[in-house]
């Protein structure tokens, strides 16, 4: 067969090659210490040093400011790959990419002193915690619960984040909190160092999928915030601004490739049962049968068009020339689309894999548990099913869910 139409030469024809930026190597090694990660519910400290050993913390930061400059094309075909090593670590790491990738484009915009956060994060090769998710929000991305009070040039801070990938391990925080005065650029985002006194971190990470996430709690109590560590200030509920929607880019095309691997090490898993397993009567293994062929192409005709879709979002977003608020429809749709996709895909997958795939331990199993917490990543189905039918119908354009509640409901 010609190598033009070998099955991985296709896959990989739609990314750049990232073998620069994290060798075969060092995935392979992530993936044989997935399975322990997923049992203990904690990374091991090697997951964590292969990536630092490599650079991956500092990737997406600027070359000019001694980071690895990648793009955010190759960010995405970063996470796929390691998706498909060690889901759990790759939606861990996934939340520094979009806090530096919110850093970048403020700093891209703005250039200002911003830079400086983004060196230290590269050459020291800091880990970023995203400290964005709070109870009562509801996946709201213009808002926080967490209160900040200005008292001369620091900011004093109270509040709950959680669930916050890898928010034990981070070096730095980056958060949004709302200042108590009001005003219209009082939503302010920070970055502050982890371990700051009136920082405390709860262990209370313990699911179904997605275990090893380290995905814990972070209580701020009177928590000091140096002004000149808040770099962004926005309008809360507001339409979000450039920076914003931007950021928004970052995380929807990069955690849409985390799953995108996951759906990738399904299939190999399903391709790998196919060829082995033989069906006596036939004389033949399920990888000649013409209807094992179809339900595995049913996945793959599922999963290409996103492969695609999500590699082109990402192009234009690196392109930086359109106004990425244009974009925002088209990155909310991907992200629910490929949540959706990817759940189903797995589960055919597992049919295909066979009662292995019901095991207690083993991959199979372990990735049908992961892919699941592809519905919960913010915002939503149920805010972007609404967003994205306003839009189309010529409505104002909102990140939230806007309705009355029903009279008499609990």
């Amino acid at each position: 067969m010609n190598d033009a139409y070998d099955y991985r030469n296709g896959i990989g024809a739609l990314w750049p090659d990232t073998e620069h930026l994290l060798p075969e190597r060092a995935t392979t090694e992530l993936a044989a210490l997935a399975e322990q990660n997923d049992l203990t519910g904690r990374l091991a400290d090697r997951s964590i040093e292969l990536l630092r050993e490599n650079g991956y913390f500092g990737a997406p930061v600027p070359k000019d400011f001694e980071g690895g400059g990648a793009s955010i094309t190759e960010c995405c075909a970063l996470q796929r790959r390691i998706g498909a090593a060690d889901p759990a670590l790759a939606v861990a790491v996934n939340m520094h990419l979009f806090s530096v990738g919110v850093v970048v484009e403020h700093w891209y915009r703005e250039r200002d002193e911003s830079w400086l956060l983004l060196e230290a994060i590269a050459s020291q090769n800091r880990i970023v915690a995203s400290a964005f998710a709070e109870p009562g929000l509801n996946g709201s991305l213009t808002r926080s619960n967490t209160v900040a009070r200005r008292v001369g040039d620091n900011w004093i801070t109270n509040g709950l984040k959680v669930p916050c990938s890898l928010a034990e391990r981070s070096d730095l925080l980056c958060l949004q909190m709302i200042d108590e005065a009001g005003g219209p650029e009082s939503l302010l985002v920070a970055l502050v160092v982890n371990g700051s006194p009136g920082i405390a971190v709860e262990r209370t990470w313990n699911t179904l999928g997605m275990r090893a996430s380290e995905s814990d709690t972070v209580r701020f109590t009177d928590c000091e915030i140096p002004d000149d560590l808040v770099f962004h200030r926005s309008e809360p509920g507001s339409l979000g601004d450039e920076v914003f929607a931007a950021g928004l880019g970052w995380f929807c095309v990069t955690a849409t490739a985390c799953y995108l691997g996951v759906v990738s090490a399904a299939v190999d898993q399903a391709r790998a049962a196919l060829g082995r397993s033989r069906i006596n009567h036939l004389g033949a293994t399920r990888s000649q049968l013409p209807s094992f062929q179809s339900a595995l192409g049913e996945i793959i005709s599922a999963a290409l068009p996103l492969e695609a879709a999500t590699a082109g979002l990402a192009r234009q977003l690196d392109e930086r020339r359109t106004d990425p608020r244009s974009l925002v429809p088209a990155m909310l749709a991907l992200k629910d689309q490929a949540a959706q996709m990817a759940v189903r895909a797995v589960e055919l997958a597992a049919e295909l894999v066979g009662v292995a795939s019901y095991s207690a331990t083993g991959p199979a199993s372990r990735l049908i548990r992961d892919v699941q917490a592809a519905r919960f990543h913010p915002p939503t189905r149920f805010a972007t099913r609404q967003l994205l039918g306003r839009w189309a119908l010529g409505l104002p354009w909102s990140f939230e869910l806007s309705e009355q509640p029903t009279e008499g409901a609990s």
